[in-house]
C-alpha cells in the first residue's frame, strides 16, 4: 500500500513536466509589440493612387448645357459706372428665353449668411464681412444689358454660385427659381439654368428667342468682349484698389 501511494508522488512531477512540454511558450519579458498605423506620410506613387478626380470647373458643367444654349466665358466689356471703366463677367449663357449673367465665388469654408437687402453679409470662418454679392452683381448684369442693342428687353437673370464646401443660409427668396436673382452652389448651376428656362416658358411663353436671335446676341457680346491684354491688366489692377 505505501509502495502504491508513493509511486503515485512520483509520477505527478512527470506529468507536470509533459504538460509544460506541451503548451506553447509564454511570452518573455521585453517591449510591449507594436500596432500597426498607416502613416501620413505617402509616397509620391501612393498620392497619386489616391488623388481624387478634379471637380469640372464651370465653364466645362455649362458646355454641358443643350445645343440651344450659348456660353461665354470670362467676359471684360466697357461700363461707364464702374470706376475702372470695365466690368469683368465670369460667364454669360444665352438661351431660348434668356440670359443667364454669372459670377463665381471661391469661398471654400464657412457659412454665409445674409438677406436679399442687406448690404453687408457675414461669413463665420472669417471676421470680415462680405458685400451683398447680388448687389455687387447687379452692375455686371446692368454692364451686359447695355450692350445688347435691338435685344435690350430680353429677360437677365443674375446668378452667384459658391462652392459646395461651404453653407448657404442666406434669404429663402433668393434660393428659388421664382427669382431672378439667385444664389445657389455651383453643382446646381446647369439644372439651375434649366429649371428657370421651363419656368419662363410658363410664365411669359411667348418670349422665345430662335436660333438666330440666340447666335446674335452671342456675337453682339463677342464682339464688345476686350481681349487686350494690356487693357485686362490695368483693369485689374483698378480693380485691386476699388476693393
Amino acid at each position: 500500500m505505501f509502495k502504491k501511494i508513493l509511486s503515485l508522488f512520483k509520477t505527478q512531477p512527470e506529468l507536470a513536466n509533459q504538460i509544460t512540454a506541451s503548451a506553447p511558450p509564454m511570452p518573455t519579458s521585453g517591449p510591449a509589440p507594436t500596432r500597426l498605423v498607416r502613416s501620413r506620410r505617402k509616397s509620391k506613387s501612393q498620392e497619386e493612387w489616391t488623388r481624387q478626380p478634379e471637380e469640372p470647373s464651370t465653364a466645362q458643367q455649362l458646355h454641358g448645357l443643350p445645343g440651344e444654349y450659348k456660353v461665354l466665358n470670362d467676359l471684360l466689356v466697357a461700363n461707364t459706372k464702374s470706376r475702372s471703366g470695365y466690368s469683368s463677367i465670369d460667364h454669360v449663357v444665352i438661351g431660348p428665353r434668356g440670359i443667364f449673367v454669372i459670377e463665381t465665388r471661391n469661398l471654400t469654408t464657412g457659412e454665409i449668411r445674409g438677406g436679399r437687402r442687406e448690404a453687408n453679409w457675414t461669413v463665420s470662418s472669417s471676421r470680415i464681412k462680405m458685400y451683398n454679392p447680388l448687389m455687387q452683381h447687379r452692375g455686371h448684369v446692368e454692364a451686359i444689358q447695355a450692350h445688347l442693342g435691338d435685344y435690350k428687353r430680353v429677360r437677365l437673370i443674375s446668378m452667384v454660385t459658391f462652392t459646395n464646401r461651404c453653407r448657404i443660409s442666406v434669404d429663402p427668396a433668393v434660393r428659388y427659381v421664382n427669382s431672378d436673382e439667385l444664389i445657389i452652389y455651383d453643382h446646381e448651376l446647369v439644372e439651375t439654368i434649366l429649371r428657370k428656362t421651363e419656368r419662363l416658358e410658363t410664365e411669359v411663353p411667348e418670349t422665345l428667342y430662335k436660333e438666330q436671335d440666340v447666335q446674335a446676341i452671342y456675337n453682339l457680346l463677342s464682339a464688345v468682349n476686350s481681349t487686350d491684354p494690356q487693357i485686362r491688366a490695368d483693369h485689374m489692377e483698378k480693380a485691386k484698389g476699388i476693393k
